[in-house]
């Protein structure tokens, strides 16, 4: 977030939240702090310190975990504002710095004033629980999730007790005071040089990001991106930028990518982007891309092990599989063993004692001369007994080989899509999971916790306790979309009906997919959309012109001792589609998962 983004959203929030009650609040992590408040019914919204990941924004969707114990500074928090109301909501100048003033009662029933300020200077953001003066002005720090002591920045100390100072000022000129004169260093730069131009702006103007820069740039001069041709200009669109973001001129908007996805997000309309689309209000646009990149940013330790552990158990896989591929290569030779062998035998009489080889016509070859090698130890009838043998083996070999490869490979897939579910496992599923692959000899039971049974209970015999996530397609179509791969075998051979729609990605790891089939006839729009919903859930979710096979479910069947998800399929029709995550959002949003992954 820069400075406009913050002008914006601290400008909507004005409207939203102040003299909202702070009902509850939580800390999903060490720097993330979610007050849960109420001002025309009940809003949640984030303020995160987080590396990188620094923000604020309204969850309108996503439900962040909800810690046992709670930490010290949620503690601190919740003593002092919850059960308050937000009377005011600032940006101090154009700082990346946020001030929510909260008044409170204190323990002797007097009012207390304290400020929530986050301060988003990429890796040195904090949030500061400060009491503040009549004016919301903070001014002594109660504490911060990141305590900052001298030895760790002799400029600036943040620890309990201590005055609240203000970040030291970049020097550089805020967006509504640059002058041409301040982009004179920029004059040397290349004049086709965007991303030169955009870093430049960024580190010459305060508070100015990089959607911001390119944005200006872009509107400037719209064939290369840069400044170069009238530096006069990118003064006077910047100050337009700022306005537009104060007192919201214009639709907020997303950048996104060729696949849908969310890049960017401003206060303002983004002709950078090659695709760009409106959203209500900023504070929503920050929301879309906070969830887009959360996906892979906030895996818990658990998954993140449980990954591992699929990894791993890949990895080991994937070297069983040379290893065997090599055993078929030099078992396939058992053929030519045996011809030895049976050559021998024919020709014993022609075979000289001690000899280390010999070469003999081979009847089965047109009695070309083949030459066979000999240990001179043993006769020629036990050079050629030696040979059967050695082939025989080789024979068994083979067949043995070419069944446990084929296990490995099936193997590799079931892995392969437990990894798939498990990026994308919420805390309900992922214990589900775990146990899965504990049932199936992949992953040691793990141990019972005290509840446990109870939660479980109804469980056995592989049935998951949460449903397929369900859609509505545009045309009014159910279509349901299995979330594990016992799931997968249930929604598809035990809850769906023959006439029934199945779908699954061809050729990749995946969810099925069944649509309720309503009429003779399933309208190609609900083809499309639930061919987009199996390539979204499957490991092609970033690829374009996935192929999606689709088939009636009595074409559908499982193979004997074959792992769970694993099913076999004929007569099938494929659609080649993308999923482009701007056109799924409507269906996503039923779910709750706006487009976030």
């Amino acid at each position: 977030m820069d400075s406009l983004a913050l002008r914006a959203l601290v400008r909507e929030w004005k409207e939203k939240y102040v003299g909202a009650r702070v009902d509850r609040i939580h800390q999903p992590s060490d720097r993330t702090l979610v007050l849960t408040v109420r001002q025309a019914g009940t809003h949640r919204f984030v303020l995160s310190a987080e590396r990188g990941r620094e923000r604020a924004h309204t969850l309108f969707f996503a439900r962040p975990d909800n810690p046992v114990d709670p930490p010290m500074f949620c503690m601190l928090a919740r003593k002092h504002l919850v059960g308050g109301r937000i009377r005011d909501i600032r940006q101090h100048g154009w700082d990346r710095v946020l001030d929510i003033v909260m008044e409170s009662v204190d323990e002797l029933g007097d009012t207390a004033v304290f400020t929530l300020t986050l301060e988003l200077m990429g890796k040195h953001s904090n949030l500061i629980l400060c009491r503040a003066d009549a004016d919301g002005t903070p001014t002594r720090i109660v504490d911060a999730v990141v305590r900052v002591p001298s030895d760790l920045s002799r400029v600036r100390q943040v620890l309990p007790g201590l005055m609240y100072v203000r970040p030291p000022t970049q020097g550089r000129p805020a967006i509504d005071r640059v002058t041409r004169d301040d982009l004179e260093p920029l004059a040397g730069l290349a004049t086709d040089d965007a991303k030169a131009w955009t870093r430049a702006l960024m580190r010459t103007v305060a508070g100015v990001g990089p959607v911001t820069a390119r944005e200006a740039l872009a509107r400037v001069s719209p064939e290369t991106g840069t400044g170069a041709a009238d530096p006069e200009q990118v003064v006077s669109t910047l100050a337009t930028l700022a306005r537009a973001a104060a007192l919201g001129l214009e639709s907020a908007h997303v950048g996104l990518d060729e696949l849908g996805r969310v890049t960017a997000c401003a206060p303002f309309h983004l002709s950078a982007y090659e695709r760009c689309q409106e959203v209500p209000s900023f504070d929503e646009a920050l929301a879309r891309f906070a969830e887009e990149h959360d996906a892979i940013e906030v895996l818990t330790g658990q998954k993140a092990n449980l990954m591992r552990a699929l990894a791993d158990q890949l990895d080991r896989l994937r070297g069983k599989r040379v290893k065997l591929e090599t055993e078929l290569e030099h078992a396939e030779d058992h053929e030519s063993l045996r011809i030895m062998g049976e050559v021998l035998t024919a020709y014993a009489h022609r075979v000289n004692k001690g000899a280390t080889q010999v070469t003999l016509e081979n009847f089965y070859d047109d009695n070309r001369p083949i030459t066979i090698p000999l240990d001179p130890s043993k006769s020629a009838t036990e050079n050629a007994q030696a040979y059967f043998k050695r082939a025989s083996k080789r024979k068994r070999a083979l067949t043995l080989a070419a069944d446990e490869l084929a296990q490995t490979l099936g193997d590799m897939a079931y892995l392969e899509s437990c990894l798939l579910q498990a990026e994308d496992a919420d805390a309900e599923q992922l214990p589900l999971l775990r146990d899965e692959l504990a049932e199936q000899g992949f992953l040691k039971p793990g141990p019972r916790r005290r509840g446990d049974r109870a939660k479980h209970a109804g469980r056995r015999g592989g049935a998951p306790q949460f449903t397929p996530y369900t859609f509505r397609s545009s045309d009014g179509w159910t279509i349901l979309v299995g979330r594990s791969n016992q799931q997968n075998d249930r929604l598809t051979l035990r809850q769906s009906r023959p006439q029934d729609i199945w779908m699954h990605v061809k050729d990749q790891p995946g969810s099925h997919v069944v649509i309720r089939r309503q009429g003779e006839t399933v309208p190609e729009r609900t083809l499309q959309e639930a061919a987009m919903l199996a390539a979204y859930y499957s490991k092609a979710r970033d690829s374009s012109n996935v192929a999606v096979d689709y088939t009636d479910v009595r074409h559908v069947w499982k193979p004997g001792g074959a792992r769970p998800g694993h099913v076999l399929y004929n007569q099938q029709r494929t659609l080649f589609v993308t999923p482009d995550r701007s056109q799924m959002r409507p269906l996503l949003v039923q779910i709750g998962q706006p487009s976030n992954k």
